[in-house]
Parts: C-alpha cells; structure tokens; sequence
C-alpha cells in the first residue's frame, strides 16, 4: 500500500495530467498529419513523431511530479527503478494506425503496477476529451460520473468490441473463428482500433463486451483497461474464463450477465477446432 503523501489518488491525478498533456501533443499531431515523418519497427508497426512526442512530455510530466516512481514507455522512454515497487506504464499512443490513417479514435493510456498488480489505471480520448480512470476499490469514472458497465440482459441486443489480427500481427484464422461463432449471437461487432478505448467503452457500457485473443496486444494496450472494466463491476479473465489477462495471452472483459456467455460461445468454437484437428477430412 502506499503511504502518505504519496497516496494513489495523488498518483492518478498525476497521471490524469500526464494523459491531457500527451493528448494534448497528439492532437495537435493530427491535425498536420501529412508532414509526420514515420518509422516501420516492424511488419504493420509503426512509430511516427506523435508518439514519440507524446511520450516524451508524459515521462517528463511522471518524472517532475512522481520522482518516487518507475516508468515505462512502450516506444521505450523509462527512468530508473526506485526500489519501491512501484511503476507506470505507458502507452502514448494507442490506436496508432488509427492516427496515421486520419481516423479519430485513438487514446492515450496510463497503468499504475504495486508489484505485478494493477491499482490504477488512466485511458484519454484527446479529441472528444473523455477521460476514463479508475483506482482499485474506489470504482471507475467518465469524468466525474461513476460507471457500472452495461445494464442490458439480452444477448442478442449486445454490441460487442474486438481487435482484428493483420499483417504479421496474431492469428487471423482463429479470430476468424471466434467471429463466426459469435456473430449470429449478437446484435454487431465493432472493432474501433483502440483496445484501451474499447475496454473503457465496455466500463461505460457503451459495448456490452470486449474479446481477443487471435490479436496480439501487450500490457501497455491492457493494463489500464483492465482495472477501469473490473472496477465498473465488469469480469476480465482469459478466454477460457480463468488465468490472468494481463499475460497478454488473451482477454475477455464483459458484465456479469454476459461474462459467462462469452466464455461458452468461444469455448465451444475452441471445441469444434480441436475435433477438427483430431478428425482431418481425407
């Protein structure tokens, strides 16, 4: 637990204006796009200047008002462990090709780790201003306005959110599957581009769900998520319905009335693969 007057409310707040200050830099970014130089790490990976700038001036902000905490940026940007256990990671761009498209949905996201726990997390959308938060037993808000996820009953009338593998990301033919398999079960299946965005939505209960597991997505995509969900009163497990989401393995996040559901529908997909493999057509 942390001790005064280094108390976790202080500790969101910081990261609360870290988000607004790297949102603030990738809007500004977006808005003259077309003259962003931009980096290929690696197949469909990109880095341009956004990113970098926006984590820059978050480690900057961490670094001045939280020198009692590590940090960890996805494009790399760290200061030194204190010894603590305590660190935040980063992500200063989530939804990258997003941005580099010209599609507004892209977020900044924050997590704060006691140990290899999650007890805060922060998710920024710079253009529409939304500011998702959460900290461990204290609920998680829009703004000031607590959330409680989704409030409908119905299958059939939920909207659920995913992350699609592509090009040298993930396996794209078992996303395929665990599409069909829930597709004629649900009212629509949204795929906005932002995970960290998207999780938030299912805290807010904008989507009735979230799930992945043939995309690959690392800590700093989930990590906020994860704790905004679960503190909305939201279960995040593994697709199988247990194990840790946070080992980037795969995620289901849905409310209680739906959670299990989820769990049965790729269950049963993962189910008719194995027979599949087992029984080959000759």
């Amino acid at each position: 637990m942390l001790d005064k007057p280094l108390t976790r409310s202080n500790i969101v707040e910081a990261m609360k204006e870290a988000a607004r200050i790297g949102g603030a830099s990738l809007a500004g970014n977006f808005a003259r796009l077309a003259t962003l130089p931009i980096l290929e790490k690696g197949p469909s990976d990109f880095v341009s200047v956004a990113d970098i700038e926006s984590e820059r001036l978050i480690v900057a902000h961490l670094n001045e008002k939280l020198p009692e905490i590590a940090v960890l940026g996805e494009e790399g940007a760290a200061s030194p462990d204190a010894g603590n256990g305590l660190r935040i990671i980063i992500d200063p761009l989530d939804g990258t090709n997003n941005f580099l498209h010209g599609i507004p949905q892209f977020s900044v996201s924050l997590a704060l780790m006691e140990g290899e726990e999650v007890t805060a997390g922060v998710t920024y959308n710079p253009l529409s201003h939304e500011m998702f938060w959460a900290a461990a037993g204290q609920g998680a808000y829009l703004g000031d306005r607590k959330l409680n996820g989704s409030s409908r009953n119905s299958l059939a009338h939920a909207v659920v959110g995913t992350c699609f593998p592509y090009n040298g990301k993930g396996d794209s033919e078992k996303a395929a599957r665990e599409m069909a398999a829930i597709m004629p079960r649900v009212s629509g299946i949204r795929s906005p581009g932002s995970a960290a965005l998207e999780i938030a939505y299912v805290a807010e209960g904008r989507f009735d769900g979230f799930w992945t597991s043939g995309a690959k997505l690392d800590l700093w995509d989930l990590a906020a998520g994860v704790i905004i969900a679960r503190e909305a009163g939201c279960l995040a497990t593994e697709i199988d319905g247990a194990g840790d989401p946070l080992q980037c393995r795969s995620l289901v996040v849905a409310p209680r009335q739906f959670h299990n559901h989820f769990i049965e529908i790729f269950g049963a997909a993962r189910a008719t693969e194995s027979r599949g493999a087992a029984n080959p057509v000759r």
